[in-house]
């Protein structure tokens, strides 16, 4: 078991941590991500993500309950696996179900040729700590961008 990091380039990185954004919907905040994950430099093609991330939504709606969504997207356009994490400053709507109601979003971007499956481990260890209620009020709380960088980069894979 290791921390997550993959290459030179962390998955986790506080470039791609952004509290208390203001959001309308699941559109504003999955471009919102992926225009920010291209400019520093882990996807090729924004547009190539982020309708990989609508596709997989469609089949089945990321939110999980707890004020949380993860969605991911398995593209060629990934350079560099990454890990985004968003809080949004109100709770947004994501699906019409009763648990898509959200705050907290992990957006998991995968390279195509994806050998280790990072991602579904990310996503098991990550749904392990989520369980924990003070993991998430502590980020629900969080002020700090570096603060919430090492508490996401602390959970181990």
């Amino acid at each position: 078991m290791g921390k997550i990091q993959e290459n030179d380039k962390g998955v986790i990185s506080e470039e791609l941590i952004f509290l208390d954004k203001e959001f309308e919907n699941q559109e504003e905040v999955l471009q919102f991500i992926v225009n920010n994950a291209e400019s520093n430099g882990y996807v090729t093609d924004k547009d190539k993500l982020y309708e990989a991330v609508k596709k997989r939504e469609q089949e089945v709606p990321t939110a999980i309950g707890y004020s949380i969504a993860i969605p991911h997207g398995k593209t060629d356009a990934v350079a560099h696996p990454f890990i985004a994490f968003l809080r949004t400053a109100k709770d947004i709507k994501w699906t019409n179900q009763k648990e898509g109601m959200i705050r907290l979003v992990f957006l998991i971007g995968v390279p195509e040729k994806s050998e280790n499956n990072l991602h579904l481990k990310f996503i098991s260890q990550l749904s392990k700590k989520l369980l924990d209620e003070d993991f998430r009020e502590k980020l629900l709380r969080q002020t700090d961008k570096k603060r919430a960088f090492q508490q996401l980069n602390a959970i181990e894979i």
